[in-house]
């Protein structure tokens, strides 16, 4: 079975009495990472989960626990998501209350948890859309090798595409703005490069870190595409 069809499959089926899956996420400070804290907290195939924060704070959702950065859950997570993503704001500019990762502190973190008995682990880096080509990558590539000969069972690492422009425009016409940027970049981007929802992104490295076999496995713009699907199929192109 491929890698887009592993994924494409979804998650398999627990057999009777496996215990389910525990995961500690870590630099979900943006768009991306928050979709994916949400992803895993209604997941079925996880238990416990635990979010890295920049301070201790109360929490009052099930099966949620938070860890004060540097540091670690006080049990063995299965999964570690990593994520190297801008922070985002709220409509009040408050700061997120998640800790963010650098590429050097995800991959002390990486190599931190695998020490501790962690098994499968997964990196998500988006990348800006119109800058894709030309763009720093957000994991440095000695960081992203370290992560890879760790030691872990399953290395997954994702390259989506964001969904937002590096720069905005500002004043009563910004959504118009942004409508007419998007627009505009769907059309002159490589079809493989566009943008694709985050949820579906976020899906796709869960689904992918529970199916795939053992090993490392990098997922491309053009294999995410695959597996998501076209944002442009059944809409008029102008070429």
């Amino acid at each position: 079975m491929s890698l887009v069809d592993a994924a494409l499959a979804g998650p398999p089926p627990k057999p009777a009495g496996e215990a389910a899956r525990s995961a500690f996420i870590v630099g979900n400070v943006g768009k991306l990472g928050s979709e994916l804290l949400g992803l895993l907290l209604e997941s079925p195939l996880y238990a416990r989960v635990a979010v890295g924060v920049r301070k201790p704070i109360r929490v009052v959702v099930p099966k949620l626990e938070t860890v004060t950065m540097p540091g670690s859950p006080a049990w063995v997570p299965d999964d570690v998501y990593l994520c190297i993503e801008p922070e985002s704001h709220s409509f009040w500019r408050l700061a997120t209350p998640y800790a963010a990762l650098t590429s050097r502190l995800a991959a002390e973190a990486a190599l931190a948890l695998r020490a501790r008995g962690a098994r499968r682990v997964a990196v998500l880096t988006p990348l800006e859309a119109l800058l894709q080509l030309g763009a720093t990558p957000a994991i440095h590539d000695a960081d992203e090798l370290a992560i890879v000969n760790g030691g872990y069972e399953r290395v997954v690492v994702l390259r989506p595409v964001a969904d937002g422009a590096a720069s905005r425009p500002s004043g009563m016409l910004q959504s118009a703005g942004e409508g007419v940027v998007r627009v505009l970049a769907s059309y002159m981007t490589p079809r493989s490069l566009q943008p694709v929802r985050r949820r579906h992104a976020v899906q796709a490295a869960v689904d992918s870190l529970c199916t795939l076999a053992d090993g490392v496995h990098v997922i491309g713009a053009a294999q995410l595409r695959e597996i998501v699907g076209d944002p442009l199929e059944g809409k008029k192109r102008l070429y």
